[in-house]
């Protein structure tokens, strides 16, 4: 028995003897591999001068309009000549058509002529027959709401010009207008037949092709985030199923919009397209389409400087950093973050052309003071 309780005890000190090394041993690496993956290596990116143009990615939210169609006023005859095209805008003081042998202009006016008038008449008819003689390039200012004698002399020429009888300019009939809903009204169809009787009165002659109205600036992913509903006449597109942008983009000072590969006029509050430049942007996109991809792009300044992306530091009130690696230390510097250029931020502060910042610091380190 004493044999065996000794051979125990010789194979139990033989375990003790072998094992204590091992598990030091095991400690140890644990603690260095626990070490090394604790300390990552500090990685510096330098900070270079900016010597190319920021951008940024934008969407472009269209509002489009489908105006009412031209009607045929109370004329009668045979269509001689045809002055509109579908595809080519109709101006207010054009020409539209010839029928029985008078030029009919086309007026865009507050409302229709209703009636014929003639010398001394006051009222609405004779104001938008002023508003129609001014736009075909006559002065009647001076006869303010009355037919009087200047819009006697205009009337008398037009009649003249066009091919009508007018006694000396004393009656203007209001058969010779054919009223536009909108000022330069773009047809899309024009149902005029050379030779042809001319449509009776209220028959459409002429459907317009949709109008963009408005556009406003939006985040980029917008794009993805509508689709169109097709517009009646009279009305505007919508989009659905989002019918506005959720937030809304304001352009920098200083940048500019380009859609389409064309530079495109911002409005005075920079938030969309000024309504001057909208008729260039519809001819860069298409019909009724509710939105249209853009970008937002400035040129660099002086005091702009390239900084890699991941060692800008945001606080939590929204201000922005980076960590300048002075020596041993890390200086936070405050910045404003302008655009993206190729992985890099365009970040504008107390920086200079050749200084390092720490890339993705240390959670330890990620906080912004004093610049």
């Amino acid at each position: 028995m004493r044999r065996v309780w000794a051979a125990v005890a010789a194979w139990l000190g033989a375990v003790v003897w072998c094992g204590l090394p091992l598990a030091a041993y095991w400690q140890l690496t644990g603690r260095a591999a626990e070490e090394t993956f604790e300390r990552p290596v500090a990685v510096d990116g330098p900070v270079k001068a900016n010597s190319g143009a920021s951008r940024r990615d934008v969407a472009l939210a269209l509002t489009w309009y489908v105006p009412g169609p031209v009607v045929a006023p109370g004329w009668d005859g045979v269509v001689q000549s045809v002055g509109a095209a579908p595809g080519r805008m109709i101006a207010s003081g054009e020409v539209l058509a010839r029928v029985d042998g008078v030029d009919r202009l086309a007026c865009a006016s507050a409302s229709p002529m209703a009636r014929s008038v003639a010398l001394r008449d006051k009222g609405r008819d004779v104001a938008t027959l002023h508003e129609c003689l001014t736009a075909a390039g006559y002065d009647v200012a001076v006869d303010k709401d009355v037919y009087g004698s200047a819009t006697k002399s205009a009337v008398a020429d037009l009649a003249a010009k066009t091919g009508a009888a007018s006694e000396r300019g004393e009656v203007f009939d209001a058969a010779w207008l054919v009223f536009l809903p909108e000022e330069n009204y773009w047809p899309q169809t024009v149902d005029l037949v050379v030779g042809a009787p001319a449509p009776p009165a209220g028959s459409a002659l002429a459907s317009a092709a949709p109008v963009l109205s408005q556009a406003v600036l939006a985040d980029a992913d917008y794009l993805d985030s509508v689709e169109l509903v097709q517009p009646l006449a009279g009305e505007a597109a919508s989009a659905g199923p989002v019918a506005s942008p959720t937030e809304a983009l304001v352009a920098e000072p200083g940048e500019t919009l380009i859609a389409s590969g064309v530079e495109i006029t911002l409005s005075e509050d920079r938030a969309g397209v000024a309504a001057d430049d909208l008729e260039v942007l519809q001819s860069k996109v298409a019909a009724s389409s509710p939105v249209v991809a853009a970008s937002l792009e400035r040129a660099a300044n002086a005091d702009e400087y390239l900084v890699p992306a991941d060692a800008v530091i945001a606080t939590a009130d929204g201000g922005t950093c980076v960590l300048r690696v002075e020596g041993a230390a890390l200086r936070p510097v405050a910045v404003e973050i302008l655009g993206n250029a190729s992985g890099n931020s365009i970040a504008k502060g107390d920086l200079k052309a050749g200084q390092k910042v720490r890339i993705a610091p240390e959670p330890k380190d990620r906080q912004c003071g004093p610049g």
